[in-house]
């Protein structure tokens, strides 16, 4: 599924996007040079590209249904992605499993001490490492998808935003990753580390 140019776009109801607001054009122009991330972003996280391209249709229209409410109160590509968020979820949902090769297999107890009894990351080991994006704010979110989409291996940045940037459940990506729970902690524990140390060099290109 494509989306047209402001000249063709209709909505169902019949209504032009240029009626939505003053300058519906150039509104259209700024959501729909976006759209390359916004795709990238989708197409990581899901294993078809049809896919990845109606997660990302459904946004677009969900952002310019919402404009009115956004007012330039955030980044334009944070308010985006985090409208993107749900209907990436939605598309995972409907899949019953997404196809995973691990990329960094280890010893599942490598760090069981890294953990709480309910697989939280435990408070006293990551107090002062990359906090979780769920608790920051949109612009935070951002900063961290864009590091992972250009520093992380991208299995690993595929699993490290399921997490973090979806917000699931460490038990619903393993079940829909075929991947282990030990190995799991492997993962989002070096990417977590990774992450920091891009965020102490201030995140330039590691070696």
């Amino acid at each position: 599924m494509r989306v047209a140019p402001p000249t063709a776009f209709r909505w169902p109801a019949g209504k032009r996007i240029e009626a939505m607001s003053p300058s519906g054009t150039d509104v259209w122009q700024q959501v729909a040079q976006e759209r390359p991330f916004l795709l990238r972003l989708a197409r990581l996280q899901l294993a078809s590209a049809a896919d990845a391209e109606d997660a990302v249709q459904e946004a677009l229209l969900g952002a310019m249904h919402g404009w009115s409410s956004y007012r330039g109160m955030a980044n334009l590509r944070s308010w985006l992605t985090a409208i993107l968020r749900n209907k990436i979820v939605d598309a995972i949902r409907r899949r019953s499993q997404l196809r995973f090769d691990c990329p960094e297999p280890g010893d599942e107890h490598e760090f069981d001490a890294l953990f709480t009894a309910d697989n939280a990351w435990h408070p006293d080991v990551f107090i002062d490492t990359v906090c979780s994006v769920r608790k920051a704010e949109e612009n935070e979110l951002l900063d961290i998808v864009e590091l992972c989409m250009n520093r992380l291996p991208e299995e690993t940045a595929r699993l490290f935003l399921m997490r973090e940037y979806l917000g699931m459940e460490l038990a619903e990506i393993e079940e829909r990753c075929t991947v282990s729970a030990g190995n799991l902690r492997v993962i989002l524990y070096r990417a977590r580390m990774r992450l920091r140390e891009c965020a102490v060099r201030g995140w330039g290109e590691l070696e």
